[in-house]
Order: C-alpha cells, then sequence, then structure tokens
C-alpha cells in the first residue's frame, strides 16, 4: 500500500509525490476503496497456463481484485456446441469463462489482451481480427487502462496507431537483456537500469515506426530484441499526474522458468535444427536445467495494477472514454 505523504515538502527519505508508492493526504482520507474489475481477454489455445502466470502477479498486492475471464464469441460458440477443445478441457472453459458479447455492456478497470498462436504474416489477416477490433474500440469507452501482451501488443500498435509488425527472417527467441529508458507512469517502478526478459516472436514492430508516434513511450529496449515495454499515457490527479491509459508488452516478463524450453521441445518435434533458446541455458547446453533471472520483471503487472487503483474512478459508471 502506498505510503501517505503529509506535506508538500521533499522529506530525506520517504517517497514523493508522483511517485507510485507515495499518496497525498488529502486523497488518502478521501478514498474510497473497493475491488478492482480487471477483464482477461484469453486468446491463447493453452488458457490454464496464462491465467496462473497472470493471476499469481496481479494477485501480488494487498489489493482486492476481481478477474472476469474472457474468450471470443466465436471460440465459445466452438465450445458450446461441443467440439473439441484441443489445449484446454471444455470444462474449464464452461465454468469460467464468458464471451465477449455477454460481458461488453460491462465497464473495467483494466483489461488484458493476450497474445495468440498467430498463423498468419499479418495480425489483420488472422481470423479473430474482426472480433479483436470490436474489443480495442470497444475500450476506448469502456476501460480505464488496457494491457496488452505479445500478440495483442502488436495488434494494439496497429489498430490505435497504424504500426505494422514485420516478420523477420530467423526468430526471436531467448532471454534477453533489456535497457529501461524512461518511465513516467511508474510502471517499472523497482526495475533494475538492465534486466532480462524472455522472448518468444517472429514479427515485430520497427523502433523507426515507434518513435514516430508521440503518445508512444519507449520504457523499456533490447539491443537484440528491440523495444519491449511501450506506454500511452493520460493525466489525472487534477493534470498532475500521469497513468498508463495502454500499455504494450511485446516480451513475456510472466514466463515460468522452463517455457522457453518447452516451446524449443515443442519447435524441435517438427524440425531438429531448431535453434536453442539464445541466453537460457546454461552454458548453452539444453541437457541443464535453465534457472530464473528474470522473476522480479513481473512486478511489471503489479505496478499497473496499483497505478490503476490510484487513478481510477470510484464509480467504475464514471471510467471515462477517450476519442484516440
Amino acid at each position: 500500500m502506498p505510503v501517505i505523504i503529509t506535506s508538500q515538502e521533499t522529506h530525506p527519505f520517504l517517497p514523493s509525490l508522483g511517485n507510485p508508492s507515495a499518496i497525498d493526504q488529502r486523497r488518502a482520507l478521501r478514498q474510497d476503496i473497493r475491488p478492482l474489475e480487471i477483464a482477461i481477454i484469453n486468446l491463447m489455445a493453452d488458457k490454464q497456463a496464462t491465467e496462473r502466470q497472470l493471476a499469481q502477479w496481479i494477485g501480488h498486492t494487498p489489493l482486492q481484485v476481481h478477474l472476469t475471464f474472457i474468450a471470443t464469441d466465436s471460440y465459445m460458440a466452438h465450445v458450446r456446441e461441443g467440439r473439441e477443445t484441443k489445449n484446454t478441457p471444455a470444462e474449464h472453459i464452461h465454468k469460467f469463462y464468458n464471451a465477449w458479447s455477454d460481458v461488453k455492456h460491462r465497464k473495467f478497470d483494466g483489461l488484458i489482451v493476450t497474445g495468440v498462436n498467430a498463423l498468419q504474416e499479418r495480425v489483420e489477416q488472422e481470423a479473430i481480427w474482426p472480433e479483436v477490433e470490436a474489443i480495442f474500440a470497444w475500450s476506448k469507452t469502456n476501460v480505464f487502462s488496457s494491457l496488452f501482451l505479445c500478440w495483442g501488443a502488436k495488434a494494439a500498435l496497429k489498430y490505435f496507431h497504424g504500426i505494422d509488425s514485420l516478420k523477420a527472417d530467423v526468430k526471436t527467441f531467448g532471454l534477453f537483456e533489456h535497457r529501461l529508458m524512461s518511465d513516467k507512469t511508474g510502471v517499472a517502478f523497482g526495475l533494475p537500469d538492465r534486466f532480462s526478459v524472455p522472448v518468444s516472436r517472429w514479427k515485430s514492430p520497427r523502433r523507426e515506426d515507434i518513435v514516430k508516434v508521440k503518445a508512444l513511450e519507449i520504457v523499456a529496449d533490447a539491443p537484440e530484441a528491440g523495444p519491449n515495454i511501450l506506454v500511452e499515457s493520460e493525466l489525472y490527479e487534477q493534470d498532475t499526474l500521469l497513468f498508463p491509459r495502454r500499455l504494450y508488452v511485446l516480451n513475456h516478463p510472466e514466463y515460468d522458468t522452463d517455457t522457453l524450453g518447452r516451446e524449443y521441445v515443442r519447435d524441435a518435434v517438427g524440425n531438429p535444427a531448431a535453434p536453442l533458446p539464445a541466453h537460457y541455458y546454461p552454458e548453452n547446453d539444453p541437457s541443464e536445467p535453465a534457472f530464473n533471472s528474470w522473476r522480479h520483471t513481473g512486478f511489471l503487472y503489479t505496478n499497473w495494477v496499483k497505478i490503476i487503483y490510484a487513478a481510477t474512478p470510484y464509480n467504475i459508471e464514471n471510467v471515462p472514454s477517450v476519442g484516440v
């Protein structure tokens, strides 16, 4: 929970106002608290693994968070018709998931749109693109802050800013060092200046296209893998503080220790020459167990939750709309 600051004067040890771990005394006294409502549009085939990876970090705060798991209408129709679901038990979907059309009348403090098992050259060529477009349009009026992951980030960059993600000759795959750049909203608070994050993608937006968009702030960049964390911010608290209206995370701080290894084994089944994940195995030896050197980067998600808590209206029906 944030530290209450009782004076505008800078304390020599306590965090200053504007820091995500501080709150003004006047605001603290009038602050109403309710559970945050966060929707997760889970587009992944293995939905249970994604649920667990995200929930363990979103829940890693003293704040109460209510998660609503959502699948696209086409996917839910597929399940409800009794068709086979290869990677996630149909019973799990029936029990824990909502079709988007069943919840789109609601408003949410936060929205997460995950990656997808992409099949096409361009994001707009995927079969689910029309549904994802509708979700992005809805988020403008019904969501306070959105977090887009992996393919979801690339799709959102295309929808909101016209930025394409281009396929590389080789897959960017492994554990890559990132550099902390600018962080006006505090989403990367507590992360070191250099940190490693798992990367697993063929397509990436170009840095030169990103820097042309003045609304986008590059928070973390990797010399070998390109930009990772991008923020589109807005002012709140009488236009004195910034919150991430949209957060684009191209890589995977939420990955488990063995996720890259399992992806390598999967790829090697169809391609014995599949490259090892870079900088992942000790001495580049897949017989040696990898160790998790990126776990702390998952605090990106808890920082996001804390910032939403500080900025979102108490009455969720007052979640503002924007014209972007």
